[in-house]
This record gives structure tokens, C-alpha cells and sequence, in this order.
């Protein structure tokens, strides 16, 4: 379980810092805990309180892992759908999405990559492999804040856990 930790945990880590370069600032307003409090009401969630950022975690996601100020993992009851977030003060600016992605694409040169989304401050990338999908993520919220990380799931249950990444996402908000 420590090895798995790390992993995610230097995935995460090396999410938010392998990109660099000048992005346009963008401004973030806060966000008030009644307004996470009603997105979780509609994904049928649980609010993610951190030191830096919150966020509505998906109601499938009711397992609990590793959790800490700046980090949170979760999964389905049957650990088929799997989630990690992790908070860095080095974000990935989205006029750099496109060096994240080539520095993902090395280390998933083994699975396909489907093109990566864009929504503004959010850059998600799909990479299958076998049976196996890899969706990351990154939310740029300012130059000293951002989230980054993964769900992996089976490319059965695809359609459902998408469905939810992009609600999630937007959900985050610094602290």
C-alpha cells in the first residue's frame, strides 16, 4: 500500500511540476461552503475539506484512503474505480497543458492516448490499455495553486465514471 502511495503521490507531484513556463494569470474567485454543499446535493457527493483547496468527491468514491491536507485518494466499494488529488503550489498553467501532455505521453508510451480536453483552466488526457483506463487531470486555480491527479477505472464502466470527472473537477476550489 506504501509503494502504490508513493506512486500516486510522485505522479501527482510530478503533474503539477512538469510543466513550467508564462501562462496569462486568471482570477479565482472564493468559492462559500454552501456552494460546494449544493454541487455535492447534485453529483450525490461528499465534500473534500483540505488545508488548501475542497472539493466534491463522487458518491461512488465512498472508500476513503490516503488522506491528508493537500491529498486525498478514494474508491469504489469494490476498489474497481480508483481517485487521487493532490494539491501543489506549482501548477500547470494551461498555456503549458501541451508540454504536460508530451511528458505524460513518455511515460504512457505502452497505452493509447485519446486527445486531451481543455475547459478552461482544466486539461484532462484518457490513456487505455488493455481492459485498463488511466484519465489525468490537472485544475489550474491560480500561480500558486492547482490539483492534480487520476481516476482509473475498466474501460466497462467508462461511461459512468466520465460522466463524473468533469462535475468533480470544476468542484475544486482554493481555500
Amino acid at each position: 500500500m506504501n509503494k502504490l502511495f508513493l506512486l500516486i503521490f510522485a505522479v501527482g507531484a510530478m503533474t503539477m511540476v512538469s510543466c513550467s513556463g508564462n501562462g496569462e494569470k486568471t482570477s479565482t474567485s472564493v468559492a462559500q461552503s454552501s456552494d460546494q454543499e449544493q454541487v455535492a446535493e447534485a453529483q450525490g457527493g461528499n465534500t473534500f475539506e483540505g488545508a488548501n483547496f475542497t472539493m466534491t468527491i463522487p458518491e461512488i468514491l465512498s472508500k476513503e484512503g490516503y488522506k491528508s491536507d493537500k491529498t486525498i485518494n478514494a474508491s469504489s466499494e469494490d476498489n474497481t474505480i480508483k481517485m487521487d488529488a493532490t494539491f501543489g503550489e506549482t501548477p500547470c498553467k494551461p498555456a503549458d497543458f501541451s508540454k504536460l501532455v508530451d511528458n505524460l505521453k513518455v511515460l504512457h508510451k505502452e497505452a493509447t492516448a485519446e486527445e486531451p480536453k481543455i475547459d478552461g483552466n482544466i486539461m484532462t488526457i484518457k490513456y487505455v490499455k488493455g481492459e485498463d483506463v488511466e484519465n489525468y487531470y490537472t485544475v489550474y486555480i491560480d500561480d500558486n495553486a492547482g490539483v492534480a491527479g487520476t481516476f482509473k477505472y475498466p474501460v466497462a464502466k467508462a461511461e459512468e465514471v466520465e460522466a463524473l470527472i468533469m462535475p468533480m473537477l470544476k468542484s475544486i476550489k482554493k481555500k
